[in-house]
């Protein structure tokens, strides 16, 4: 078996190697950290395609930021020259709301508490209108009062969820 040197390995074959190992990095570092196993869809697939060329992945979701906090990360990075269409940033903001969002469930309106912590529609209303008709929440287990929601859905994203 032959072994390449480094000289003998081609600028073409060089570029091609180092694009397949961040694909490789990217797709394994998915795997590994526990907010990223997202199944493959859109938006995921353009977040890879207009962060992930310049970003390691973890390490751009390793902090949970608010939709208003996305976009002005978005806005910066297409001012640093990020290329992709409008739909793609759109998915992009999507995809990281969604694995890497953070809401105030005080202030949130329906769309964001769906989008970042999963719930659904009904469970999202039944929470903006408990605070209107009952004030703030103060804490988790306040918000966990409100009726009929799924307790459990607010369990596994607790970390998403500011006062």
């Amino acid at each position: 078996m032959h072994v390449m040197k480094d000289h003998e390995f081609s600028g073409t074959k060089r570029a091609f190697a180092l694009t397949v190992l961040v694909g490789l990095a990217v797709v394994g570092s998915a795997a590994v950290s526990g907010r990223a196993q997202e199944p493959e869809d859109q938006a995921a697939n353009a977040f890879r395609r207009v962060c992930s060329t310049c970003h390691d992945a973890d390490r751009i979701i390793a902090t949970r930021r608010t939709r208003t906090q996305w976009e002005e990360v978005i806005e910066k990075m297409i001012e640093r020259g990020a290329q992709g269409t409008a739909d793609d940033f759109t998915a992009a903001e999507e995809y990281l709301l969604r694995v890497s969002g953070r809401v105030n469930v005080n202030r949130a309106p329906s769309k964001d508490l769906v989008a970042v912590l999963g719930l659904t529609p009904k469970d999202a209303d039944a929470i903006t209108e408990y605070r209107k008709a009952n004030s703030e929440f103060k804490d988790f287990d306040e918000l966990c009062k409100v009726p009929g929601i799924d307790t459990e859905k607010l369990k596994q994203v607790r970390d998403a969820i500011s006062f």
